[in-house]
């Protein structure tokens, strides 16, 4: 059945959350003691979510979506997810990211091979992200 496949999950060991992404686009945030306990529903992106990961220091859960945008929702002490922001600069759908060691930059990769930079201080594109990010260590390496 369409409606019960997931697509893309992450884990918080902070947080004792597991986010699952699903084929229409929704987030389901669950408890990892639990997994029949849903903690929140995620319901920005209007198609099935391809890559989901947290930020290194947990603050943060990105989703690379199908229509083409990363979404990016802030996690607040308590464990509650609201938007941070949304990154619409690609032209494909996002197929990978990764985070910066330090959370401060993403990286991602699109249906059409394009990589992205995006800061999340300013929650903006960074065009230079090549030059900027050169010295910085990433917590994961799914860009080629």
């Amino acid at each position: 059945m369409p409606n019960k496949q997931a697509r893309c999950i992450a884990f918080s060991p902070k947080h004792g959350h597991i986010a699952v992404g699903s084929n229409f686009g929704k987030i389901s945030i669950r408890s990892i003691d639990d997994l029949d306990k849903k903690i929140q529903s995620l319901k920005e992106a209007q198609e099935w979510c391809e890559i989901a990961r947290y930020s290194p220091d947990e603050k943060y859960l990105a989703v690379g979506s199908h229509d083409d945008k990363i979404w990016v929702y802030e996690i607040d002490e308590e464990g509650k997810y609201s938007l941070y922001c949304k990154f619409a600069r690609h032209a494909s759908f996002i197929n990978s990211l990764d985070w910066s060691l330090d959370s401060r930059y993403i990286r991602s990769t699109d249906g059409g091979h394009e990589r992205l930079y995006y800061s999340m201080e300013t929650k903006h594109q960074d065009t230079h992200g090549v030059s900027t990010t050169a010295d910085l260590e990433w917590a994961t390496y799914s860009i080629k």
